[in-house]
C-alpha cells in the first residue's frame, strides 16, 4: 500500500514551507499568485487530499454545516437547498442534509447527532409544532443557526422566511377581482404550520374587504399526502355533493365554493387532478403557493405565489455564514420576510 501524501510532501514538491504550503491550502495569508501555482500544482501531481476530519480535529467545529428540514421530499425545500449549498460552498462550507419527515421526535434526533458531528451550524427549517424551548436550547448550546421557511412560534431568533401573509392575500386578490369569485375554499390550511396560518390571514384580509365574499371551507393539510392528491379528492367529494367538503375548521359553510386557494402547489396539482378524475377540468378558478419548477409544466400551468425559493436558500445561509466568520455576536435577532410575487397562468382562467 502507498504512503499518504502528506503536506510536507507538498511543500517539498513545490519548494516551500509547510507553513506556506498551509496557508494555500486554506486561502490565507499574503502568498504570491505564482506560489499559489506552485503548491496546487504539486496537490495535483501528487494525488494530495486534505484531510478535514484531521482539520477539524484540530478547532472545535468541521467546516460543516448542518441543514434540517421537515419534509426533503417537497419540491419547494429542494429549490431552497439548491441556494443553501451554493452559498455555503462558496464559503468553504460543506452542508450536511439531513430530513425529519414532519416528525418532532426524529427532528430531535437528527439535532443531537448534527451537534456529535460538530457542525459550526444550522439551517432549520422546523417541523410544525417546533416548541421554542428548542431555540433556546440552540443559544445554550452555542450552535449558530437559522430558520428558514417560517418562525418557531414564541421565538425570537434569526429567520429568513417568505411574508406569507402578504401571499396569501395577493392569490385571494386576484381570485376576488379578476375572476369575481365570492366564496372562497381554502385546501391546505392548517392551525399547526406557522406559514399556512399567515397565509390564511391573508387570505381572509382580501375577503373581509370585499362586500359578499366569504371563506366557505378550510381544509386541513394531510403530512401523509405528499402529493395532495388525497386533499384533491376530498374537496371535489364536497363539491360534487353541492357543498364544501368537511374541513378541519369549517366557516360558515353558505354555498359552493367559486375559487379555490391552495397553500402549495403540490396541493393545487392535487385538486386538479381530482377535478380531472372526477370529469370537472377547468370547473374552478384554482392558485397555488410556491412557484416550484414544475408549476408552469403542468396542465393546465398553475398560477401561484413564488417565494423565491432558491433566494431564500441562499439568503439564510449567507446569514449564517456572517455570522460564523464573526468576532462578535452580530445584534438582535432578525425577521427577514422576503416579498412573494404573484405569477399568472392558466389554473385560475386566464388565458
Amino acid at each position: 500500500m502507498s504512503a499518504r501524501v502528506t503536506l510536507s510532501d507538498v511543500a517539498a514538491h513545490a519548494g516551500v514551507s509547510r507553513a506556506t504550503a498551509s496557508l494555500v491550502l486554506r486561502g490565507e495569508g499574503r502568498v504570491s499568485d505564482a506560489t499559489r501555482e506552485r503548491v496546487h500544482a504539486a496537490m495535483a501531481e501528487l494525488g494530495y487530499v486534505y484531510d478535514r476530519v484531521a482539520a477539524a480535529m484540530r478547532s472545535e467545529h468541521a467546516p460543516v454545516v448542518g441543514v434540517l428540514v421537515s419534509d426533503i421530499t417537497n419540491p419547494f425545500f429542494a429549490q431552497a437547498l439548491v441556494g443553501v449549498q451554493a452559498a455555503l460552498r462558496e464559503e468553504g462550507y460543506l452542508p450536511l442534509l439531513t430530513n425529519a419527515a414532519h416528525d418532532l421526535a426524529q427532528q430531535a434526533e437528527l439535532l443531537g447527532l448534527l451537534r456529535e458531528h460538530r457542525v459550526a451550524g444550522l439551517v432549520l427549517a422546523p417541523v410544525a409544532g417546533t416548541p421554542s424551548s428548542l431555540v433556546d436550547d440552540l443559544r445554550a448550546w452555542g450552535l449558530e443557526h437559522v430558520l428558514l421557511t417560517q418562525p418557531v412560534d414564541g421565538a425570537s431568533t434569526w429567520t429568513v422566511a417568505p411574508d406569507d401573509r402578504l401571499g396569501g392575500r395577493l392569490a385571494a386578490e386576484h381570485l376576488l377581482d379578476v375572476h369575481r369569485c365570492r366564496r372562497l375554499l381554502l385546501v391546505g390550511a392548517s392551525r399547526d404550520v406557522a406559514s399556512a396560518r399567515l397565509r390564511e390571514a391573508g387570505v381572509r384580509d382580501a375577503v373581509a374587504a370585499v362586500p359578499g365574499a366569504a371563506v366557505v371551507a378550510a381544509l386541513g393539510w394531510l403530512p401523509a399526502d405528499p402529493t395532495g392528491l388525497l386533499l384533491g379528492r376530498a374537496a371535489v367529494a364536497g363539491l360534487l355533493a353541492g357543498a364544501p367538503a368537511a374541513g378541519d375548521h369549517d366557516d360558515d359553510g353558505s354555498g359552493v365554493p367559486d375559487g379555490v386557494v391552495c397553500f402549495s402547489d403540490v396541493h393545487a396539482t392535487g385538486l386538479l387532478r381530482a377535478l380531472r378524475e372526477a370529469g370537472r377540468a377547468g370547473a374552478l378558478p384554482v392558485t397555488g403557493y410556491d412557484d416550484i419548477p414544475a408549476a408552469s409544466l403542468y396542465e393546465p400551468p398553475l398560477t401561484t405565489v413564488s417565494t423565491h425559493g432558491e433566494a431564500l436558500g441562499r439568503t439564510a445561509a449567507e446569514g449564517l455564514v456572517r455570522r460564523l466568520g464573526a468576532s462578535a455576536p452580530q445584534g438582535e435577532p432578525v425577521e427577514l420576510e422576503v416579498p412573494p410575487r404573484l405569477v399568472v397562468r392558466q389554473s385560475c382562467g386566464c388565458a
